[in-house]
């Protein structure tokens, strides 16, 4: 267990780190971050503290969908949200005062960003210790909705922090977040999390999870997301 937590902690760390970095290259974040980079900026609000307003939110339809809700798995699940959130605060804290001059800076540093989440992605996944209400939500429709099919789910979920910030954004004659990293993001994270997945090694307890796994899904043992279910 706790190898696993600690994995775990890496991947949030991570994750939240290359959300910063896209923020911070202001050349397009991934879907969900470019959302609440423009609620951020309408209500006066830090994206970390955007970003867990919006995962609550998710939490509540995520259960909704699901027609069910578990308390103890929300507890942990937004636990996650809150960590991640207040991360990523941490993160733009720190690079408050770094300059990103130049295009080619930029690229780059929009690059790596978009890197350290596919690899925190793959961490995280594989880890399998609890779902961000973001990724509950694709899993939700892909497995009620969509009949197992992955893309169109991921599609899906993915289209409505595109939209939500789109409208923002027209609303406010202000678009912020959404460009070509996000395109990236939204099209090609899933085939990073899969080059990470061949690279990172993870050595788990694999007793401990199969029984966490039994346990949370009343002995009926699912495998871990699969790295296409997540972009």
């Amino acid at each position: 267990m706790a190898k696993g937590l600690v994995w775990l902690l890496v991947s949030v760390l991570l994750n939240a780190f290359g959300n910063a970095l896209t923020v911070k290259a202001a050349l397009g974040s991934a879907p969900w971050t470019a959302a609440s980079l423009n609620l951020s900026s309408a209500f006066g609000i830090t994206v970390g503290q955007a970003l867990i307003i919006v995962g609550f939110i998710v939490l509540v339809v995520d259960d909704f969908l699901r027609g069910r809700r578990s308390l103890l798995k929300d507890f942990f699940n937004f636990l996650y949200v809150l960590t991640f959130g207040y991360m990523i605060d941490a993160w733009l804290l720190l690079m408050q005062h770094l300059a990103m001059n130049g295009f080619i800076l930029r690229v780059a540093v929009c690059v790596l960003g978009i890197m350290c989440i596919g690899c925190a992605l793959s961490i995280y996944f594989r880890v399998n210790l609890v779902l961000h209400p973001f990724d509950d939500l694709m899993k939700i429709l892909r497995e009620k909705f969509f009949h197992g099919n992955v893309v169109l789910a991921q599609r899906v979920s993915l289209g409505i922090p595109l939209a939500v910030g789109l409208s923002i954004g027209l609303v406010r004659h202000q678009l912020i977040g959404i460009s070509v990293g996000t395109a990236v993001s939204f099209l090609c994270m899933g085939y990073f999390i899969l080059m990470f997945d061949k690279i990172l090694k993870l050595h788990l307890d694999r007793k401990w999870r199969f029984r966490l796994s039994a346990q949370r899904h009343g002995h009926h043992v699912h495998g871990v997301l699969h790295a296409h279910s997540k972009a």
